[in-house]
């Protein structure tokens, strides 16, 4: 084996950049890439063992059904395993066994993100949103905006998300109320500070990220 090899890759060192302690059996989001499940207590701005693969034993919502085999997704708000993919909500991996809705724990085989494949989110119809890491773990979001006021959608800094996500807009009311698009702090959309021409029926606008700035592919 060569002097090149640092470890299997099963288990990683974890800095504690969280600005929190993060106690041993913890969901820990590690970057772009998947999460992880904390096999030590680590102090803030200490470092620690973090697995990446396994089968964990987690806090599961107690109104979602699991099915064995089906894709999961971590709530990290309410701290807790769901069924279906939901806004700022994590992808974590597929269950290995069935539970009933009102089973307070899953068992959940680990996955990185970009095993979800392109996520769908159906916006509120009114209300501003704002959007995470999480959304655009897989690489590829799908926005449903059934919007029947003016609607914001905010984004996440394009440097906390992987270069080359998408980020495709479809607004799905016949109202004329837009839904503008507004990047983080001073970072530009189809070379705007904003993009606020979603405004009709099946309007559709299509974005990949270039690393700094939200480039606009096809609008329709």
């Amino acid at each position: 084996m060569t002097r090149k090899f640092i470890q299997t890759g099963e288990t990683i060192d974890y800095a504690n950049g969280t600005g929190a302690l993060i106690a041993s059996g913890s969901v820990v989001i590690i970057g772009n890439q998947q999460i992880g499940i904390a096999l030590v207590t680590i102090i803030i701005a200490g470092i620690g063992a973090v697995a990446k693969e396994g089968v964990f034993l987690l806090a599961k919502n107690t109104s979602n059904a699991i099915v064995q085999g089906q894709k999961l997704w971590w709530d990290d708000v309410a701290k807790q395993v769901i069924n279906a993919p939901a806004l700022n909500a994590y992808f974590i991996g597929f269950a290995t066994k069935s539970e009933l809705s009102n089973a307070a724990t899953v068992n959940v085989d680990l996955e990185e993100f970009n095993n979800e494949g392109p996520r769908t989110i159906t916006l509120p119809a009114t209300g501003a949103k704002t959007l995470n890491v999480g959304d655009f773990g897989s690489g590829d979001l799908i926005v449903f905006a059934p919007n029947t006021a003016a609607q914001t959608l905010n984004l996440p800094s394009v440097s906390t998300i992987a270069p080359g996500s998408k980020l495709f807009v479809r607004k799905t009311d016949a109202t004329a109320a837009a839904v503008t698009i507004d990047p983080a702090n001073s970072e530009q959309i189809a070379g705007a500070t904003v993009y606020a021409t979603i405004a009709t029926n099946n309007a559709l606008a299509q974005f990949v990220s270039n690393g700094t700035a939200w480039t606009l592919m096809q609008a329709a």
